[in-house]
């Protein structure tokens, strides 16, 4: 299921396999001035190149190789011979795709290999200029693009809500707080994420995150000096986790806790 949704010059993509979906059961792509940022599941890959036909796309950007981002780029790239720019980080794992979860394929599907290039440090249009920012936490090679006349920051999945308590196994929260402060100091006038959020306040919604983050990170560190393991944190602080038993422990508060954890 694919819809659409216009924001300013902005066309935003929402697609997912079940109707009337939301997070995190749908995922969105961003498409301004012939850029496309992210192309969504494997799922609605067809879909999206159906409504595409005819909108001018010339260039993709995936913010991180995760498959609900990346699983359109194979049918893309076959349909319209896009240029596709990522992280560095990104492209081994967009040029061959790991194994999804079982509750992913469910989800999107397994998304197919595709052809990547480095991005540079800005991606210019006809008549815009995006900065391009890493931004790691979610994932190492995650990156939001800025476009700082108009004040858009397309984020990813690097700012999503205020109170987050599921990771997957990679993140690192000390990462994303940073990243979080960075985007904070462009001073952006909306935030467009990837999980549907259109946030027009978020220098409010920025602070707050950060500081739910560094306040967790400070619990966490004082219970695992008392000695207790991550997975009695968790417990403790968050309670019963039904997304680890969904995910196989793939996205879970004990990944988060952990994620706070970690020394690199």
């Amino acid at each position: 299921m694919l819809t659409a949704t216009r924001y300013e010059e902005v066309t935003q993509i929402k697609m997912s396999h079940f109707p009337e979906s939301h997070p995190p059961l749908c995922a969105c792509a961003y498409l301004v001035d012939g850029l496309l940022i992210d192309s969504g599941p494997d799922c609605t890959g067809k879909e999206l190149a159906d409504f595409l036909k005819d909108k001018g796309v010339k260039l993709l950007v995936n913010t991180h190789y995760h498959h609900d981002h990346i699983g359109g780029n194979a049918t893309l790239q076959q349909n319209y011979s896009l240029e596709i720019l990522a992280h560095p980080a990104a492209i081994d794992k967009i040029e061959q795709p790991p194994q999804p979860y079982p509750y992913q394929e469910e989800l999107w599907g397994h998304a197919l290999p595709s052809q990547v290039k480095k991005i540079g440090n800005v991606v210019k249009t006809a008549h815009f200029q995006f900065e391009v920012i890493h931004t790691p936490g979610h994932s190492d090679d995650h990156i939001c693009l800025f476009e700082r006349n108009k004040g858009w920051l397309f984020s990813g999945d690097l700012a999503t809500v205020t109170h987050p308590r599921l990771a997957r196994i990679e993140e690192n929260q000390w990462k994303t707080i940073i990243s979080l402060k960075k985007i904070k100091e462009l001073m952006p006038r909306v935030l467009l994420t990837a999980p549907e959020y259109i946030i027009t306040e978020p220098s409010t919604m920025l602070e707050k995150t950060i500081q739910y983050l560094e306040e967790t990170g400070q619990r966490i560190r004082a219970l695992s000096s008392k000695g207790l393991s991550p997975a009695e944190i968790a417990e403790q602080l968050f309670g019963e986790d039904i997304a680890a038993q969904i995910t196989e422990g793939q996205f879970s508060s004990e990944n988060f806790v952990n994620s706070y954890l970690k020394t690199d």
